[in-house]
């Protein structure tokens, strides 16, 4: 039996707000690939970018990723947007019925 997950085309930012969300509190990379839905390669370069700007920081020793206090203050920026616009989002998504 197979279950029918059906996903839609994220933009850079709802999946940016993923991984950050994920990262609070620290993670691995196999637990943010589960949890956002990526590729290795795809985490990887998101990662990658989010280092640069300072939103994550690496735990080389535990190798873990940690959501910074600019990527806290991110998450929260994106929550206040998303409630001032009327944006379908992949948690709006879920909330509905997917039948009428």
């Amino acid at each position: 039996m197979s279950v029918c997950v059906c996903m839609r085309n994220r933009q850079k930012s709802e999946i940016i707000r993923d991984i950050l969300v994920v990262c609070n509190g620290g993670s691995i990379i196999s637990r943010i690939m589960c949890n956002t839905y990526l590729t290795y390669h795809q985490t990887k370069a998101y990662l990658r970018e989010l280092i640069q700007t300072g939103l994550v920081e690496d735990d080389h020793l535990d190798r873990k990723f940690w959501t910074t206090e600019k990527g806290l203050e991110y998450i929260a920026n994106v929550e206040r947007i998303s409630e001032l616009l009327p944006i379908e989002t992949k948690r709006a998504i879920k909330s509905k019925p997917m039948w009428p």
